[in-house]
């Protein structure tokens, strides 16, 4: 268990050669290609490392049950993309170049749009398990998300802003290395003009900056009742931790980027800030609770974070289209998982629509509170 955690890659790709000696199957099991593209390298490693967690649980549940009476078993090979759009786009190639039956990730926006593009030319399903641009699965019929979509998360936001919050003026914040802070923002800046607040100022800063005393300074003379910062943790944290220290009174507020993290780099100044996410550890859904057993089991301890269940969902997605299929060919897994109806997944029930995304799933509403991120509500379509 040390050395899983110590180095959780490594074990990732030697995981399927485990669990081949495992099943009974023998030497004659017909391994079937899937490549897990993330960041191990760059600005998003850390952000992605829970993925490893939630794959590794999947592929160990699939090749023990799902895919041995057919006589197969998953092999995953993880693609770094380098936290990058190119290093996506050459990730994806990679897979292509494998004959891969599909693909799972990446989990950043603007890395699983370069690598959605790839994919839809060459006719391999991808899943994503957490971007949540929706211009992503517009791409094509092959490309799909076990998550909700920022339109809907933007929305939820800014009217619990205006309506639990009583928040009648914001000022935004993004970050103009990523396009779902882009989306996001604009989104929530759209939802928020709709529900009566007022847009004070929206700011833009560079994802890889660490000091924000300018943008944190002109902020002030708003003196805005919320600031909605759609960043990752190491951003939006500093952000938040420059503000408090100018004196800035106003409520934070971000997106799914967002997580128990933050303390690291706001500290105590996160407190009382609000997010949305994709799930919690409190989320009534069966399948939550068994993945949490199992993540229990394994590292002995408690998970927090949204990327474990969410990549468990998309990796058990795809081998379930590939069961339903009875087939590697990836045409027909993809017409499998666009079929897929009331999927039982840790992340609640998955039904594919026209479009690849999952309808009718629910956003979690999320507060900074005593070191943790304690549940507020949960807000469905």
């Amino acid at each position: 268990m040390v050395r899983l955690m110590k180095n959780p890659i490594f074990v990732l790709a030697c995981i399927s050669i485990i669990f081949f000696m495992g099943t009974g199957l023998g030497f004659a099991a017909e391994s079937v290609n899937i490549a897990l593209i993330l960041s191990k390298t760059g600005i998003a490693a850390k952000d992605n490392e829970p993925a490893i967690t939630g794959a590794t649980i999947a592929l160990e549940e699939i090749n023990s049950t799902l895919m041995k009476p057919l006589g197969k078993y998953i092999k995953l090979t993880v693609l770094d993309n380098n936290s990058t759009f190119i290093g996506s786009k050459i990730a994806a190639e990679k897979a292509v170049a494998m004959h891969v039956t599909g693909v799972i990730g990446p989990l950043w926006s603007s890395q699983a749009l370069s690598t959605a593009k790839v994919l839809q030319q060459a006719r391999i399903p991808m899943i994503t398990p957490t971007a949540t641009k929706p211009d992503i699965t517009k791409v094509g019929s092959f490309i799909f998300r076990a998550c909700s979509i920022d339109s809907f998360q933007g929305k939820v936001m800014a009217h619990f802003a205006a309506k639990d919050l009583k928040a009648q003026t914001a000022v935004v914040l993004i970050n103009m290395n990523e396009e779902y802070s882009m989306d996001l923002a604009d989104y929530f800046t759209r939802n928020f003009k709709e529900a009566g607040g007022m847009v004070l100022y929206t700011g833009s800063y560079p994802g890889n900056a660490v000091e924000f005393s300018s943008l944190v300074s002109q902020i002030k003379t708003f003196t805005p009742d919320v600031v909605f910062i759609p960043g990752y943790t190491r951003d939006s944290g500093f952000i938040i931790k420059q503000a408090k220290s100018l004196g800035l009174k106003s409520t934070f507020l971000g997106g799914d980027g967002w997580d128990d993290s933050m303390y690291e780099y706001a500290g105590d100044c996160i407190e009382g800030g609000y997010y949305t996410t994709l799930w919690h550890p409190d989320a009534p859904f069966p399948q939550s609770r068994h993945v949490q057993e199992l993540y229990q089991k394994k590292f002995g301890r408690t998970n927090h974070d949204m990327r474990v269940p969410l990549t468990y969902d998309a990796l058990m997605l795809m081998a379930n289209a590939i069961k339903t299929a009875r087939s590697t060919d990836p045409v027909k897994v993809r017409d499998a998982l666009a079929a897929t109806k009331g999927f039982d997944g840790a992340s609640g029930t998955i039904s594919f629509g026209e479009a690849g995304d999952p309808m009718n799933k629910e956003i979690v509403i999320l507060t900074f509170k005593d070191k943790t991120s304690a549940f507020v509500k949960s807000v469905g379509p």
